[in-house]
């Protein structure tokens, strides 16, 4: 992660979730995120079982110019690179597994690197994971308000995240190991600079 936001809100889950898979709804404190919360927002699927907004953060809001709520997670990427980032939270969902997504976002003339947390969360009323917790915040420079309005995002990259301590200020690696074989051909295999993908 290159936003120290990033590792701030990660680091906050990691700590809340303890020895969980994934952390209880009501254990987000907002008050504890509160200089983050216009860049977080939770995907959940709606009634007709489709991944859709259940909130989004007034800065992701202010980027593309609408609000999301009740909106569809496909909504925010661009053309012909919505089916992927859907499915990848899908497996946050499923596999109870944080992932970290590198993204392009554009305004049609411009790009700027930025980054997506995916993070999964259970609600009171089931004992599996039924929503995620992320955010989305540039990796360098932010698009200023004359830049603005967003079309949409393109996927990068993205690895699964792991650790059970607080990583906040530590570089945090990606871990395929244990990941099903169904989910082998989702991943891009980033490469090290010796060559082997991490």
């Amino acid at each position: 992660m290159r936003n120290q936001a990033s590792r701030a809100i990660f680091d906050y889950w990691i700590n809340i979730k303890g020895d969980h898979a994934a952390p209880l709804r009501t254990e987000i404190d907002p008050t504890a995120l509160r200089h983050l919360l216009p860049h977080l927002f939770i995907i959940a699927n709606d009634t007709q079982g489709v991944l859709a907004f259940r909130l989004a953060g007034t800065r992701i809001c202010d980027l593309f110019n609408r609000e999301f709520r009740s909106a569809p997670f496909a909504t925010v990427w661009t053309d012909g690179d919505q089916h992927r980032p859907a499915e990848i939270a899908r497996h946050v969902i499923l596999y109870e597994k944080p992932a970290l997504l590198d993204v392009l976002a554009s305004n049609g003339d411009t790009q700027h690197p930025y980054e997506m947390l995916l993070m999964p969360v259970r609600s009171t009323e089931v004992d599996a994971c039924d929503r995620v917790l992320g955010a989305l915040l540039p990796c360098e420079e932010r698009f200023s308000a004359t830049h603005r309005p967003l079309v949409g995002l393109a996927l990068e990259d993205w690895t699964f995240l792991t650790g059970a301590a607080s990583h906040f200020g530590v570089p945090v690696t990606g871990d395929r190991r244990s990941i099903p074989d169904a989910l082998r051909r989702l991943l891009p295999g980033r490469q090290s600079s010796s060559g082997r993908a991490s």
